[in-house]
């Protein structure tokens, strides 16, 4: 469905919060065919991306068990450090530590600040799925530094609107390397739930149609492992959110 010869918005995040008006073109005839069609980022021009840290119980990549937070923890990652369903990650010339995390991550469909969490799922257009791509010895540095590596991440394959997934805590995350199952953890098993995260945001800032909510990876990760396996050229990778689907990554050296 081509959104920008329907209506006048440019792009989908500038339609998130009209999402009910787009419903009068649910029967609407195709305007172009699968084959035709390349992937991007669901929100290419996304103005925040807040990824939650530290939101399962497990061992992490960096320092093992790790004391619960009181509170949320989350970290800023900008556009540039993902790609698109089917498009490749960049394992960077800098490293070869580069890591997976699946995560659920949430887009904001209508504005809100100091939302209650009673109120929170009212302010979700819907679900897609995120891969929090890490280089870790990096990570050692700082997280943005670990965090923000170009192409290293990945989102898609594309928005699952939240009245088809009105539970997200009934939802779970899998992560598969060259068809073998690395993560899988049910969303319930979050220390900080959809709604705690979406409200404990919106007192530091208000959230507004576009913005994706990254709500942090289970056990599984490469790093975790013990000797740790990292991500190589020529690897495939599928990140998995039944209700949503499969985002599919191959891995690639970077080019100099």
């Amino acid at each position: 469905m081509d959104l920008r010869s329907r209506t006048n918005s440019q792009d989908l995040g500038s339609c998130l919060g009209a999402v009910d008006q787009l419903r009068a073109f649910e029967d609407a005839p195709a305007d172009h065919s699968w084959d035709a069609i390349s992937f991007d980022i669901p929100i290419p021009n996304q103005r925040r991306l807040l990824c939650a840290g530290l939101n399962y119980h497990k061992k992490y990549p960096l320092g093992g068990e790790v004391k619960l937070p009181k509170q949320p923890v989350y970290f800023n990652k900008p556009p540039g450090s993902l790609v698109a369903h089917k498009a490749p990650l960049v394992r960077p010339v800098a490293s070869d530590q580069l890591d997976y995390e699946v995560e659920l991550a949430v887009v904001i469909g209508r504005s809100g600040r100091h939302i209650s969490e009673s109120d929170a799922l009212d302010h979700v257009a819907g679900y897609t799925i995120l891969n929090d791509g890490s280089v870790r010895d990096w990570q050692r540095h700082g997280v943005a530094a670990g965090k923000n590596f170009f192409r290293s991440g990945s989102c898609g394959p594309w928005i699952v609107t939240s009245d088809l997934l009105p539970d997200p805590s009934a939802l779970s995350v899998t992560t598969r390397v060259n068809g073998e199952q690395r993560q899988n953890s049910g969303v319930s098993e979050m220390i900080f739930s959809v709604e705690e995260l979406l409200a404990y945001m919106s007192q530091i800032m208000p959230l507004e149609p576009g913005d994706i909510i990254a709500t942090g990876s289970p056990e599984g990760t490469g790093g975790s492992m013990e000797p740790p396996v990292w991500l190589s050229a020529g690897d495939h990778v599928e990140f998995e959110v039944p209700g949503i689907g499969v985002l599919q990554n191959s891995v690639v050296d970077e080019a100099i």
